[in-house]
């Protein structure tokens, strides 16, 4: 009976103190940190721009494509380059999509690219899986702004 009471008393002191925490200390919130001061001016009348400013850095070029194949399918037009594989073509970055074409429904196609890009990216995707698909690198740098695709 005496060692079952010690027991007991022993489980309850325990249990209590890990009920209670046990203890610890308190802890002071960490001191707020200053935020500098900027000064925002909100005042744009002084800004000024020539007549002729434009952000439009666009221009349009001529895309013709000369498909003689059979298959139907797609042509894919990407602004971007992925990554170029170890026989040298350039795959194009997906989220780069500029536009697709259909061959066999528009012969001569205008479009208005950004006069930052330096190549646009082509993907032929057939329909068909008895033709490859395939890709090529066009550099944007023809000063009539004419570019054309035979495949």
């Amino acid at each position: 009976m005496k060692h079952s009471t010690k027991l007991l008393m022993t489980t309850l002191i325990s249990a209590l103190t890990v009920a209670c925490g046990g203890g610890g200390g308190s802890t002071t919130p960490p001191a707020p940190t200053p935020t500098p001061s900027v000064q925002v001016l909100d005042n744009t009348a002084d800004i000024v721009a020539e007549r002729d400013f434009s952000f439009d850095i666009g221009e349009k070029i001529t895309l013709s494509v000369n498909y003689t194949g059979s298959t139907e399918g797609a042509l894919h037009l990407y602004s971007k380059a992925a990554y170029t594989t170890a026989n040298g073509d350039v795959i194009a970055d997906p989220t780069s999509r500029v536009t697709t074409l259909y061959p066999n429904m528009a012969g001569d196609v205008e479009l208005e690219v950004n006069g930052n890009w330096t190549h646009l990216y082509a993907q032929w995707v057939p329909m068909s899986a008895q033709e490859s698909e395939q890709n090529w690198s066009i550099a944007l740098n023809n000063s009539n702004n004419n570019y054309h695709i035979d495949f």
